[in-house]
């Protein structure tokens, strides 16, 4: 099976100060769709320009432009007239709805957010099912979602090691801790152990039998540590005297802005993987 092209995707520009927002939407929405990220208003109206984005997720709060500062502005731009919104915030009262429904979001989700509720929406707005205003934070949760495996911490050590029963192939990880000797040992083991496949084949089965990264495992790794850097600069930036000037606000901002660019990087590893 091959992945789409990038290009063929649907684009969506996550905008949320939140690192750990940021992240959840992230893995969230990573496998179905071209994700762009901005964690300020500005740089959200620069990447709609630049991106063109089937979907804004935007939060209702930002540093500079408030979310619907931002929907406002997107709207000026001819070039976005088919850019659906979907709005994201910690306030649930009936004014803020109002406010969003008025400026034509799509969806109104509050804070923490439902997996398994904003990514059905999404999907049902990028494929341009349902595309009336709907709230879906009153339905009954899907009865999949307990069903959904929970991602291991990166400190738990290979669940063979611990003589419980893997939820992978143990054969397509390559622990970090692991020696090249033993992935060697272990792929030649697993390569005895499979049976022999016809010889029209056999371009597949030898695919197969190679251990690829497991490339969600050690992205949402790096997410969390993109994340804690995000944290600690929004720490800095809340530091700064009220009458800060531009030079000391700057600094902050780009390593805020650099980033949401390399999250950007790792979500398109992730979905190429």
């Amino acid at each position: 099976m091959t992945t789409p092209a990038a290009p063929q995707r649907h684009k969506v520009l996550i905008v949320d100060d939140d690192p750990g927002m940021v992240h959840l939407l992230a893995r969230t929405l990573l496998d179905f769709a071209q994700l762009h990220f901005a964690v300020r208003g500005d740089d959200a109206l620069a990447k709609l320009a630049q991106h063109k984005p089937d979907l804004l997720v935007v939060d209702a709060e930002l540093p500079d432009l408030d979310g619907y500062a931002v929907i406002e502005r997107m709207r000026e731009n001819r070039d976005l007239d088919h850019t659906s919104v979907v709005m994201v915030t910690s306030h649930n009262d009936a004014s803020h709805r109002q406010r969003a429904f008025a400026a034509g979001v799509l969806d109104f989700f509050t804070k923490p957010i439902d997996r398994d509720l904003i990514r059905m929406r999404v999907q049902q707005i990028l494929s341009g099912e349902g595309m009336e205003l709907i709230e879906l934070d009153e339905r009954p949760l899907p009865e999949r979602r307990a069903a959904a495996p929970a991602v291991a911490p990166r400190t738990a050590p290979p669940a063979a090691a611990r003589g419980e029963q893997p939820d992978f192939e143990p054969t397509m990880i390559n622990w970090p801790t692991e020696s090249p000797t033993a992935r060697a040992q272990a792929a030649a083991e697993a390569a005895q152990a499979e049976p022999a496949a016809p010889a029209a084949a056999a371009p597949a089965a030898a695919a197969d039998a190679a251990p690829p990264i497991d490339v969600h495992a050690v992205t949402s790794e790096l997410f969390e540590r993109m994340s804690a850097i995000l944290s600690q600069a929004e720490v800095l930036r809340e530091r700064l005297p009220a009458d800060a000037g531009a030079d000391e606000v700057y600094p902050i901002q780009r390593i805020q802005e650099e980033c949401a660019e390399v999250i950007q990087l790792l979500v398109t590893i992730s979905g190429e993987g």
